[in-house]
């Protein structure tokens, strides 16, 4: 019996240990905060946003100027950490491609810093994919968070 106990034991460990792996090595997702505060985590050196190719330092000036009144930083924040969660950090993106894609559109009708007020009708366009964005970047979607 105690064989049969010691067994079980070291069975329940590897089964244990083998989750535990699994999870470390499971893509997750980063907030934009953690990506302007993180620049050496980039793959790229330039990101597409809005039709626009924007080098680190200004996405990163983006993403720090996200909570002005103007929509169209908060919104390219959110592309902008979408973006790099799937591209550097491999993380699931088919719950939030179509939220980029429409996002992105959007932008090129409404360019970072156009002066997009929040109780706007253009602002009303895009709120569900910037919703789904930041759901997304906060690991509510499908990809859970790794860093903050």
């Amino acid at each position: 019996m105690k064989t049969i106990k010691k067994l079980t034991s070291a069975a329940f460990a590897a089964v244990i240990l083998g989750m535990s792996t699994i999870t470390a090595n499971a893509a997750c997702t980063s907030t934009a905060g953690y990506w302007a505060n993180h620049p050496d985590a980039w793959c790229v050196q330039t990101i597409s946003i809005g039709g626009h190719d924007y080098p680190q330092d200004q996405a990163i000036a983006i993403i720090n100027n996200s909570t002005s009144g103007d929509k169209t930083y908060s919104l390219a924040a959110q592309v902008i950490s979408a973006k790099l969660n799937t591209d550097c950090g491999g993380a699931d993106s088919s719950c939030v491609a179509l939220a980029i894609i429409a996002a992105d559109a959007w932008l090129v009708l409404h360019p970072v810093g156009s002066g997009v007020t929040s109780n706007s009708a253009a602002w009303k366009q895009v709120k569900a994919a910037y919703n789904t964005l930041t759901d997304y970047n906060e690991g509510r979607l499908c990809a859970p968070k790794c860093r903050s």
